[in-house]
C-alpha cells in the first residue's frame, strides 16, 4: 500500500510553524529564566537600598539612642517611606535586643523581632538578604545595621522586605505578558508560514516534489532518447540546457558549459534574436561545422513575459535518409538506379558489337534482350496492378541480376490497386526492405543456389507478403533481436531496415513472422489487414 504523502504546501506550512514554535518557546524559556532572575535581583537591590538609606538616616540614629519604643519619630518616618516607595511592603527598625521601633503594624511596636534571621546582623553587623517567616508572613528581607559612628557602637538594625507572595505575583504577571507576546508572535509566524508556502507553491507552478522529480527524470530521459540537438537559454542569453546530440553536432568538448553565453559556443544560433523579438522560426537551414542542419527556434514564455528561448536541430542528411526509408523513396531510387545500370550495360554490349561490325549478333542480342525484358514486364505487370510496386519489383530484379541472384515472382502472386489504409509507400517500405535484406543474406553465402522468391497475395481483407531467400540463415540466438533498431550482423549496416518493417506492419495492426535455418535460408511473411487489426 502506497504511503500517503502530504502536499508540499502543507509540509512547508507545518514545518515552518514547528520551527516558529520551537524558536518562540525556546526564547520564552531562556527569557523567562533571565527575567525571573532579573526581577529577584531588582527586588533585592531595591529593598537593600531602602534599608541602607533608613539605617544611615540621622533621625533614626538619634531616635535609637533614646531607647523609647513608643515616643519616637521613627514610626511616622518609616510609614511615609512605605507610602512613597514601590515594591516595598515591610520596614522594621529594631534595637540590638530585637525590640521593634518601627513596624507596618503599630501594635507590634516594642515587641521582639520574629524570624530568627536577624541574629547575623546583630552579631556581625553585615549587610545581607535572607528569606524567613515573620508576623506578616514569609518574606524576602534585606538587613542593614544602624551605627552610632561617633561612639563606634551598633544601635540596632533595619529590615526591609517584600512578601514572597507579592514577589511571585510580580513574576507571574511578567510571565503572562511574555506568553501573550509569544502568542502574537506565533500568530504572525503562522500567517508568514502560510504566505511562504503559497509563494513557493506558486513559484513551482503548483507541482508537488514527486511531480517535479518525475518531470526531471522524464526530461532527462527524453533528452537522452531524442536524436535532435536541444539547447536552451535564459533571459540573459546564458545556456541552461544542452543534450549530448547538440554537443556532438556543435562539436563541443567542454563538460561544464551551463551558464555560458550561447553566442560564445553557438554564434549563429539566432536564439538571442528570438529572445528579443519573441517570434518563432521553423525549419531554417544553416551551416554548422561543414554540416547543414535544420533548425527550429521558439521563445519560452511565462505568461506574457519571455523568459528564454530553445532551439532544436538535426543533421539534414540524417533527416533525408530517414524520410527516404519511411516513404520508400530510397527503394524506388535504388530500383531506378539498378534499371539504369542494367540498361547502360546492355547499351555497351550493343555498341561493342556494332564497333566490331557484328551487326547480325547485335540484332539478335537486341531482339533477345527485348524479348526477355518484355516477358519479365508482362509477368510482373500482369500480376501486379500497382505500377509503383511493379516498378520496384522490376528494379529489384535488375539489381538481383547485377549481384548474380535470381529473383522470381511466384505464379500465384497477385496485387490489385488496394482500398483501405495500405498505401503504395507502405508496401514499398516493407517489400523493398525485405528484398534488400534477402540480397544481403545471399551475398554472405557461398552456395551456388542464389535465389529470392517473392510472393504477393491480396484478398478482400488483407495482403500477404512473403520473401524467401537461400542465404546464410539466422542463428537462433539472433532471431529475437533482428527487429531491434540498430541490431545488425553486418559491419556497415545501420540496422534500420527490419526494424522499420516491423514498426510499419505493427502500426497497421498486422503481424510479421520469420522462418529460418542456418546455411539454408530465411523466409519472412508479413500479413497486413486492410481495415482494423488481425
Amino acid at each position: 500500500m502506497k504511503k500517503k504523502q502530504f502536499k508540499l504546501q502543507t509540509q512547508i506550512t507545518v514545518f515552518t510553524i514547528v520551527i516558529v514554535v520551537i524558536a518562540i518557546y525556546t526564547t520564552i524559556y531562556f527569557t523567562t529564566r533571565w527575567i525571573m532572575s532579573s526581577i529577584q535581583q531588582e527586588i533585592n537591590t531595591n529593598i537593600m537600598n531602602v534599608a541602607k538609606v533608613i539605617a544611615n538616616s540621622p533621625n533614626v540614629v538619634e531616635e535609637m539612642k533614646s531607647g523609647d519604643y513608643y515616643q519616637n519619630t521613627i514610626q511616622p518616618f518609616v510609614k511615609k517611606i512605605l507610602a512613597d516607595t514601590n515594591q516595598v511592603e515591610i520596614i522594621v527598625v529594631a534595637d540590638m535586643e530585637g525590640l521593634r521601633y518601627a513596624h507596618p503594624n503599630p501594635q507590634r511596636l516594642g515587641e521582639k523581632f520574629v524570624g530568627g534571621d536577624e541574629l547575623r546582623v546583630v552579631k556581625t553587623g553585615e549587610l545581607y538578604i535572607s528569606e524567613a517567616t515573620g508576623t506578616m508572613g514569609t518574606s524576602i528581607r534585606a538587613f542593614a545595621p544602624i551605627y552610632d559612628w561617633e561612639n563606634h557602637q551598633q544601635l540596632g538594625f533595619v529590615m526591609v522586605g517584600n512578601l514572597t507572595q507579592t514577589v511571585a505575583q510580580i513574576k507571574k504577571q511578567r510571565v503572562i505578558t511574555i506568553i501573550l507576546a509569544s502568542f502574537v508572535g506565533l500568530f504572525l509566524g503562522i500567517i508568514g508560514a502560510i504566505l511562504l508556502a503559497n509563494s513557493i507553491k506558486k513559484n513551482l507552478l503548483g507541482l508537488e516534489p514527486e511531480e517535479i522529480a518525475k518531470l526531471y527524470v522524464e526530461k532527462k530521459g527524453m533528452l537522452e532518447a531524442i536524436h535532435e540537438g536541444v539547447i536552451a537559454i535564459d533571459g540573459d542569453e546564458k545556456i541552461t540546457l544542452i543534450n549530448d546530440s547538440a554537443r556532438k553536432l556543435l562539436r563541443i568538448e567542454e563538460t561544464d558549459i551551463i551558464g555560458e553565453k550561447v553566442t560564445k559556443l553557438f554564434p549563429t544560433s539566432r536564439l538571442p534574436e528570438v529572445l528579443k523579438t519573441g517570434v518563432a522560426e521553423y525549419d531554417r537551414e544553416q551551416m554548422v561545422n561543414d554540416t547543414i542542419i535544420i533548425n527550429n527556434r521558439v521563445p519560452i514564455e511565462n505568461g506574457e513575459k519571455i523568459v528564454g528561448a530553445i532551439a532544436t536541430f538535426r543533421d539534414k542528411t540524417m533527416i533525408t535518409r530517414l524520410a527516404e526509408e519511411v516513404t520508400g523513396v530510397k527503394q524506388i531510387v535504388e530500383a531506378l538506379r539498378a534499371n539504369t545500370h542494367e540498361f547502360m550495360n546492355k547499351l555497351h554490349v550493343i555498341l561493342g558489337l556494332i564497333e566490331i561490325k557484328e551487326f547480325e549478333e547485335a540484332k539478335k542480342y537486341i531482339i533477345h534482350t527485348s524479348k526477355n525484358q518484355q516477358q519479365i514486364m508482362t509477368l510482373v505487370m500482369g500480376k501486379i496492378k500497382d505500377p509503383t510496386i511493379a516498378g520496384l519489383l522490376l528494379g529489384k530484379i535488375s539489381r538481383a541480376k547485377e549481384l548474380g541472384i535470381t529473383m522470381n515472382i511466384t505464379s500465384d502472386s497477385y496485387l490489385e490497386k488496394r482500398e483501405g489504409k495500405i498505401t503504395s509507400s507502405i508496401l514499398i517500405t516493407i517489400l523493398g526492405n525485405l528484398i534488400e535484406n534477402a540480397m544481403e543474406a545471399i551475398g554472405l553465402s557461398d552456395k551456388e543456389e542464389r535465389v529470392i522468391e517473392v510472393n504477393l497475395m491480396e484478398s478482400k481483407k488483407k495482403i500477404i507478403i512473403k520473401v524467401k531467400d537461400t542465404g546464410i540463415g539466422i542463428p537462433k540466438e539472433n532471431v529475437s533481436c533482428i527487429f531491434e533498431r540498430g541490431f545488425s550482423t553486418k559491419a556497415l549496416s545501420r540496422g534500420i531496415g527490419l526494424s522499420l518493417v516491423k514498426n510499419t506492419v505493427e502500426n497497421l495492426g498486422g503481424s510479421i513472422e520469420v522462418t529460418t535455418r542456418v546455411c539454408e535460408g530465411t523466409e519472412f511473411m508479413a500479413i497486413l489487414p486492410k481495415e482494423g487489426k488481425l
